[in-house]
């Protein structure tokens, strides 16, 4: 019975059957009750009735009781069948302990496990109900990972004990008491960090504690993945966190209606016959379906599958269709991805039945080639439309696809109703097991998807992503978020497309030089050789670790490859240093076609007005608004505003370039030229031709014609500069008039 109960549990290990044991328990305990009522079955007299206390020595074993009975009815050698009750009840009562206390311990039991294990740790803080399924998405994409470990302060609710079946470990945190978070000792080995609490602000001040509590090496960014369910908040998060300079993730948001929005379209997309998607209604799932189509014809467009049909177009039927038409296209011009008119376009009506028979019966498209969604009503000013349209439609167009938003359906897209192809579906942060649960574990996807589609047949590089090799995979991932940190590093470029200008529109030939490539996204010689240098020793030190070595010819059997060499090597070879440029090119050109462009941090302003100078003979010191202590040489000039202040040197070569003569007699001089300025960090220290300074929050930082620094702060600085505005700014500001 034991060998069976062990057998048992270890087959049973991997479907997760928390049932097992409790079994196990019940047959241990029948067996006990069998055999130890058949072996006092005679142990009896006309004081103890024959089948109570029977019973009563039988039970008794359950405690450890190994007495026998002194009865003339009764045994005198002990039957085998008692041996084996007892040893059945010794068992019930040790599997029945272990249990209890595994229970009570688990927690403990968990955190043990993750402090043994020494790989890294991929971290869920915090989810509710809708937030549980994408658990398993995130243990799908990450099995050749470490474990994961889900964090929270109710370790009894039923989402919590699904995502310990699904292979997660569970730690109990008080997250009204930050030192319960930020003590744990596996933040130094974390790669993946999921905040999936339902409230935004949470997740932002547990980010920000996290944050400061985890060393992360200078050469790697940390994958993160925030829960914002508005769209629109979630997408200037996003641009916030991903522009900054000093940030250590690789960051992303994921929120109910964008992930919603997804399922609805895989739904709709998968259906070879759909050309057509008509929205009715205006939410923030309004949004978010118009910006994942939009997604899903940018990574079209950039690689499109074998056998893949064309996208449907979109159409929204609403009183302000036309208001959120506009706002969706101002985001594709702030990206600087080519417009989406053609694909989208707007009714400005209330979707009614009668109004959308007529609109689904155009003439253009066939009924059963259009599907409708029903979004969400708004919370405060309600539906815009009788809660029956999406029926009544249905009886009409019994071969049309409708999704109808309804609060209690379980899953999007789940049929629920018998009439036609009517659907429910409701808000969920529902992904499935295969699907990515990040942008950049997608952008990765494709990155892989359109070299394997060039590269040569049965090469293990070459598999689909589905099938790829974990070393492989690993790479691709590591060479994405490389790129977004020394794109931001070496060539002080942001990702943050919302708090600038939008990028002028270029063209980039795919077979032109890497270099010419680069230079065309904004990236100089010195950069761009830069970034081929760093991605390269990232790369030698990735294989090197999966113990690849160098050979004059690439065997991925013996694991040998050609470029695994130091990169003074590499630029001696010329092609293989074309390679390294042109790996570096093509990654970046990919994220551009997805999306993803960045900018530089450095923008051109105008030097204005007018200040009173002085050529002096003599050493001298100013101090500078952070306290700094700067010296001047012999024959700078001293500077300072027309309305006086405090002054400041110039070096007299820089002097005579950058100011004019305004005024001789009265040493009042007019500023002329252009600068490069960009926001300083915080803390960031300088180092200026008179020596080094800080800067204060606040303050910008200005590179002169010659590569000289100094900061400037925020009020001198909007005094004395003026941004230069760029084509798209001039267009903009005439058309918004």
């Amino acid at each position: 019975a034991l060998t069976t109960a062990c057998v048992l549990t270890y087959r049973n290990r991997g479907a997760r059957r928390s049932g097992v044991p409790i079994a196990i328990i019940a047959v241990l305990a029948a067996t006990v009750l069998v055999l130890g009522l058949a072996s006092f079955w005679n142990c009896y007299d006309e004081h103890k009735p024959r089948f109570f206390y029977p019973l009563i020595w039988t039970i008794a074993l359950f405690t450890g009781d190994t007495s026998e009975p002194d009865l003339v009815n009764c045994f005198t050698v002990a039957p085998v069948a008692l041996d084996v009750a007892r040893l059945a009840a010794f068992a019930t009562l040790f599997l029945g302990a272990v249990l209890v206390a595994g229970a009570l311990l688990q927690s403990r039991l968990d955190r043990l496990r993750v402090a043994l294990s020494r790989k890294p740790v991929t971290v869920v803080v915090d989810i509710d109900d809708d937030a549980q399924s994408m658990v398993c998405a995130i243990l799908a994409s990450s099995k050749s990972a470490g474990p994961l470990v889900l964090l929270t302060d109710q370790p009894d609710r039923p989402c919590v004990h699904e995502a310990r079946v699904h292979g997660a470990r569970v730690n109990t945190v008080d997250f009204n008491h930050p030192p319960t978070l930020t003590a744990l000792s596996f933040w130094r080995r974390l790669e993946r960090l999921y905040l999936l609490s339902p409230d935004a602000w949470a997740n932002e001040v547990r980010l920000e504690m996290i944050g400061a509590h985890t060393p992360v090496p200078k050469d790697q960014r940390l994958q993160l993945v925030v829960r914002i369910d508005d769209p629109w908040q979630a997408e200037a998060w996003r641009a916030r966190l991903f522009g900054r300079t000093d940030a250590q993730w690789a960051a992303d948001a994921v929120g109910l209606y964008e992930v919603t929005a997804h399922r609805l379209l895989e739904d709709i997309v998968n259906r070879p016959d759909i050309e057509w998607v008509i929205v009715c209604g205006t939410s923030r799932l309004t949004l978010a379906l118009c910006s994942e189509l939009a997604q899903r014809q940018v990574e079209r467009d950039y690689y499109t599958a074998p056998g893949q049909r064309p996208l449907p177009r979109l159409t929204t039927v609403a009183p302000d269709a036309e208001e959120y038409h506009r706002d969706h296209e101002y985001r594709f011009e702030q990206l600087g991805l080519p417009s989406s008119h053609g694909q989208f376009d707007a009714v400005a009506a209330t979707p009614s039945v009668s109004l959308l028979t007529d609109v689904i019966r155009d003439g253009t498209t066939d009924p059963s080639r259009v599907a409708v969604i029903f979004v969400d009503p708004d919370p405060i000013a309600g539906a815009v439309f009788d809660s029956t349209t999406a029926t009544r439609l249905a009886t009409r167009f019994r071969t049309t696809p409708i999704f109808a938003w309804e609060a209690e359906a379980r899953l999007a897209g789940q049929r629920q109703t018998t009439i036609g192809q009517l659907r429910t579906f409701r808000l969920a942060l529902h992904l499935a097991d295969d699907q990515a649960p990040d942008r950049w574990e997608r952008a990765a996807m494709l990155i892989h998807s359109r070299y394997a589609a060039g590269a040569p047949v049965g090469s293990a590089a070459a598999a689909p992503w589905g099938e790829l090799d974990p070393f492989y995979k690993d790479s691709n991932r590591l060479l994405v978020k490389h790129m977004l940190r020394i794109v931001e590093e070496i060539a002080e470029h942001t990702w943050n497309s919302w708090n600038g200008p939008a990028p002028e529109p270029v063209v980039i030939p795919h077979d032109a030089d890497p270099l010419d490539q680069l230079e065309l996204m904004g990236f100089d010689r010195e950069a761009a050789v830069a970034m081929a240098k760093a991605e390269h020793e990232r790369w030698v030190a990735y294989y090197v670790k999966h113990h690849w070595r160098y050979a004059p010819q690439r065997d991925n059997d013996r694991k040998l490859h050609p470029s695994l060499q130091d990169w003074s090597a590499i630029q001696a070879d010329e092609e293989l240093y074309r390679r390294a440029l042109t790996a570096v090119a093509v990654t970046l050109l990919s994220l551009r076609e997805l999306g993803y462009r960045s900018r530089s941090v450095w923008e051109s302003f105008e030097r204005t007005g007018t200040v009173i100078a002085r050529q002096r003979s003599e050493p001298w010191t100013w101090t500078t608004g952070s306290g700094a202590k700067m010296t001047a040489e012999p024959g700078d000039w001293e500077v300072r505003d027309a309305d006086g202040g405090s002054s400041w040197s110039v070096r007299d070569g820089i002097f005579q370039s950058t100011y004019v003569p305004a005024d001789t007699a009265a040493n009042w001089y007019r500023r002329v030229g252009t600068v490069q300025a960009r926001r300083a960090r915080p803390g960031e220290r300088i180092e200026t031709l008179e020596g080094p300074a800080s800067a204060a929050n606040g303050d910008w930082i200005v590179k002169g014609e010659q590569g000289e620094m100094w900061p400037v702060p925020a009020d001198q600085f909007a005094r004395r500069y003026r941004r230069v505005e760029t084509r798209s700014q001039t267009t903009t500001q005439a058309a918004t008039g």
